[in-house]
């Protein structure tokens, strides 16, 4: 062979190809599991909780955190805490974040009437706080579980949509994989305006499934109905708040009331379930405008004190079973009924349609018959009113009926016996 025709090797050059060509094919895989190892540290989680815990405005504890795709984080056995104590749980939730929106899967909730009130702030947070949540954002929860109802669980889960178009925010929550048929669905609209006394807030809610009243109040910001635990509540309601007032309607049905809690409240107690089918409901301004409410109510007890007081207070004519020889203050009764119409002229009270004559029944006789003509809406409020109230209701149930009921000129009260 001619000279010249190999290349003279260098040890030096040799030792640094491999050189290189272990740092080419090492730094990439030391800086994965360098990263996979960082994805899994207690920094991490520690600052996805932070993250998350900014977002939602309360304390949130996640006990670990997967990544099962790009863009997507996971959190396991997140655990919220509402200010009041509440806590809700979620076994698992999937965070995936775009530019313009979020979306939110999470396999199961449980919770409380503090973490209902909890996801209601929140839903309200959004309509209301803009600067804060400028995205859109997409729940979907496969399974619903709360420490409340007669069930403690509600079928199927949901889906929320939260949409920001044009000055206006809204916020669409519909319960899927329930029972066949209409789905129950939720909306709110929020519409901005230069003035905070012009803003508008328009809502819709078509419930099917019977829900508990405690967590539908807890919801929307209010507290223990009073109603007991096992009340449910279903219908149709629209109601419009401009500013600080609200006008609305609402039809339904109320289902499981438990009247020991009802007039827990009240002078008188009574015992036993009721029902409460709203024919109809208009309110304008925070009043009712007009109103026809059917009640019934089965076997149960009341006191002596409580005819005493329908008999002196609201107006109600004594039946033939209205006396009793015993000195029992309870009175047995089989059956009860009203039906209520409210409006401007007043509250018209007449006989259950089950009855036809009297409001209440023992052992075929009435106990109490419906007052004569049209009673003032101060009567059913003294009716609930405690002893010590004086001219008009000015605690317990009588003063918050006197605020939704239609406005009187002024308030007379009624000659009173009975401790009523």
């Amino acid at each position: 062979m001619a000279p010249g025709m190999f290349v003279e090797r260098s040890v030096r050059r040799i030792r640094f190809a491999r050189l290189a060509f272990l740092l080419a094919g090492l730094a990439p895989c030391a800086a994965v599991v360098a990263w996979a190892l960082h994805l899994r540290s207690d920094s991490h989680r520690e600052a996805v909780r932070a993250a998350w815990q900014q977002a939602v405005g309360v304390p949130v504890a996640v006990e670990a955190v997967e990544h099962p795709r790009p863009g997507v984080v996971r959190g396991l056995d997140c655990r919220l805490t509402a200010p009041d104590g509440g806590r809700l749980l979620l076994p698992a939730v999937e965070v995936e974040t775009a530019p313009a929106e979020v979306r939110l899967r999470i396999d199961r909730i449980a919770g409380d009437e503090p973490a209902a009130r909890l996801i209601g702030g929140l839903v309200a947070e959004w309509l209301g706080r803009e600067a804060r949540y400028p995205r859109d954002c997409v729940v979907e929860i496969d399974g619903c579980g709360w420490a409340a109802g007669p069930r403690g669980e509600s079928g199927g889960g949901l889906r929320a949509e939260c949409v920001s178009r044009g000055g206006s925010r809204a916020v669409r929550i519909v319960r899927t994989g329930g029972t066949p048929g209409p789905a129950d669905e939720f909306r709110a609209v929020r519409t901005a305006a230069v003035e905070a006394t012009d803003e508008r807030l328009e809502f819709d809610l078509s419930c099917v499934e019977p829900l508990p009243v405690a967590l539908v109040a807890a919801a929307i910001g209010r507290g223990d109905p009073g109603l007991g635990t096992a009340a449910c509540v279903s219908g149709t309601l629209h109601g419009v708040r401009a500013g600080m007032l609200a006008s609305g309607t609402f039809t339904g049905r109320i289902t499981g009331i438990d009247l020991a809690a009802c007039t827990r409240g009240m002078q008188a107690r009574a015992e036993g379930e009721a029902t409460v089918v709203v024919r109809r409901l208009a309110w304008s301004r925070g009043r009712i405008e007009d109103a026809e409410v059917e009640c019934d109510m089965g076997r149960g007890r009341v006191e002596q004190r409580l005819l005493d007081g329908l008999v002196a207070t609201v107006g109600c004519r004594p039946g033939p079973a209205y006396r009793t020889l015993t000195q029992s203050p309870d009175r047995r009764i089989d059956a009860a009924g009203c039906l209520l119409r409210i409006d401007a002229r007043g509250v018209e009270i007449v006989s259950g349609a089950s009855l036809g004559g009297p409001l209440a029944v023992a052992d075929g006789l009435s106990l109490v018959d419906p007052p004569a003509g049209v009673l003032p809406p101060e009567r059913l409020a003294w009716l609930l009113a405690p002893v010590d109230a004086v001219f008009v209701p000015s605690a317990g149930p009588g003063a918050w009926l006197l605020e939704l009921m239609p406005r009187a000129d002024q308030a007379v009260r009624p000659r009173r016996s009975g401790g009523f």
